[in-house]
């Protein structure tokens, strides 16, 4: 492990495996001269107007093409001639180059950007990269929201009086996305009664907000769908008809999505017999309101033309690859104890809470090699023994992954309690959480 962690700090070996990259030595800066922008207020207002209304956007505005080609080949090249986790690509020049340019098209100074800055949106550093490829049977993300409030009240604040979101992701594609090789799919807003109602039934105080009484007194649900909210997708989807309303967005390369926390959106499993198919190699980029969601890095900004040091990356890329562990299949139990000791060394660098998710994911993760549900594709009994057999053939007898986890869940131990009294809740389908990309709705 401590031979594979000497590696990843070295830039000098990832520079060796996507040669067409740099890593600056001082992380770079940005320059704003090539960025394609949107120039017609009408035109930003339509865009805005598109995400209020219906909790996405399509932004048919091209990335630069140059850092679109290179940083998708690295995702590729890291991906098949590597067998790592495309977002190891964020250790990359260019990669940040696509960031800030994202950032000066939402944000842009002087209200030019597509969102109102209110002051207080900010580039969050919650970013990822994917390669899905339908051949090698890769999906998407499941159907989910990436914001869950705790409340309804908390859910009204998680929006500022104009309607437009606190958080909201830029999703790039980096090559063509359509139905054959995987792309987004969303229910809009207007047809999601979840999506501004939250997704638990209404406190018994706060009835009159969903229910009416009839003249006997029984409560009947005024709320589109049933009166049953574990389920967000059957809610939104009482009807044959209202299949209808899901949409899929197709993009081109260089083309993009901007859309809210709360919209329901999946990736879609392609077609692995389509011909001349390729995978759907894609990037994002995360805005929120600082009071919201604070930016996951303490000491960095992205709010000069500096782009973040080589040591920045990889605890982003390592502390990413562990809130996030569930969806990278090409993750061994080395590379998650890795990813920890880096985060833990540097663990000043992130904010509070996010470190904390951070741990805890790490918690869950060896919990789960431990106990041999790694999620290989089997459903059976046998795929469960071939996990564990996996899982021990990484760590010997398992004594040093489980004194690593008892030791994060020790130096946590004051921030795991409550976490671990909802431990079951947290990954069921009917909670959610303010929480995390990875709540599914299955």
């Amino acid at each position: 492990m401590h031979s594979l962690l000497s590696s990843w700090s070295d830039d000098v070996y990832w520079r060796k495996l996507c040669p067409q990259l740099t890593i600056s030595s001082d992380g770079g800066s940005f320059t704003s001269n090539t960025v394609q922008k949107i120039d017609e207020q009408k035109e930003r207002q339509e865009l805005l107007d598109r995400l209020i209304d219906d909790g996405y956007a399509l932004l048919d505005v091209l990335c630069n093409s140059d850092l679109r080609e290179k940083v998708g080949k690295s995702i590729s090249d890291l991906e098949l001639e590597h067998s790592l986790p495309a977002t190891f690509a964020l250790l990359f020049d260019e990669t940040w180059q696509l960031a800030a340019e994202s950032k000066h098209l939402l944000l842009q100074k002087q209200n030019k950007g597509i969102l109102r800055s209110h002051g207080k949106m900010c580039f969050n550093f919650d970013m990822l990269a994917w390669h899905i490829d339908p051949r090698r049977e890769q999906v998407g993300f499941s159907p989910h929201r990436d914001r869950q409030p705790d409340t309804l009240h908390a859910l009204k604040q998680s929006f500022y009086s104009d309607g437009q979101a606190k958080y909201i992701t830029h999703w790039i594609a980096l090559a063509e996305a359509n139905p054959n090789n995987s792309c987004l799919y969303v229910i809009p807003k207007q047809f999601d009664p979840g999506y501004l109602e939250g997704d638990d039934p209404p406190e018994s105080d706060d009835s009159s907000d969903a229910t009416t009484t009839d003249d006997s007194g029984n409560k009947n649900d005024s709320s589109n769908g049933s009166s049953n909210f574990s389920d967000p997708l059957s809610r939104a989807l009482p009807t044959k008809q209202s299949y209808q309303n899901i949409r899929a967005l197709p993009r081109r390369a260089g083309e993009s999505v901007i859309f809210t926390h709360r919209i329901l959106h999946w990736g879609s499993a392609g077609n692995p017999h389509a011909s001349k198919i390729h995978p759907r190699v894609a990037i994002s980029f995360v805005y929120s309101d600082v009071d919201y969601e604070a930016p996951y890095l303490t000491n960095f900004s992205m709010e000069g033309a500096q782009l973040p040091p080589f040591s920045l990356r990889l605890l982003l890329v390592c502390s990413q690859l562990l809130i996030y562990y569930q969806r990278f299949d090409n993750l061994s139990t080395q590379h998650l104890r890795a990813c920890y000791e880096y985060c833990k060394q540097h663990a000043d660098e992130l904010n509070e809470t996010y470190r904390k998710n951070v741990f805890l994911e790490f918690v869950r993760a060896m919990k789960e090699r431990r106990d041999g549900i790694e999620n290989d594709g089997d459903d059976d009994d046998t795929g469960l023994v071939n996990a564990k057999e996996r899982s021990r053939s990484c760590t010997g007898d398992g004594s040093d992954d489980e004194e690593a986890m008892l030791e994060a869940m020790l130096e946590n131990s004051d921030q795991f309690d409550d976490d671990y009294d909802d431990a079951e809740c947290y990954d069921s389908d009917d909670c959610g959480e303010h929480r995390s990309k990875r709540t599914k709705i299955r």
